[in-house]
């Protein structure tokens, strides 16, 4: 009798770690999917202001310093 108790209280409390382990970790993963979002936004933003500001490059003109 002591054994079928223990058999059933042992299943028991593995499905409930079980399901404590997958509630905790949705949240973490909800939370890590929310930081992703707003990274992606944030580097676009950061990409438009960059194409923005980018100027057209000037070149250089070098003159022959070594006079002959």
């Amino acid at each position: 009798m002591e054994w079928i108790l223990f058999v059933i209280g042992f299943f028991l409390g593995s499905i409930g770690a079980v399901v404590m382990l997958s509630i905790v970790t949705a949240g973490k993963m909800s939370d890590l999917d929310s930081e992703i979002l707003s990274l992606r936004i944030q580097r676009s933003l950061l990409k438009e202001q960059l194409v923005k500001r980018k100027r057209p490059y000037k070149k250089r003109k070098y003159y022959n310093k070594k006079k002959k």
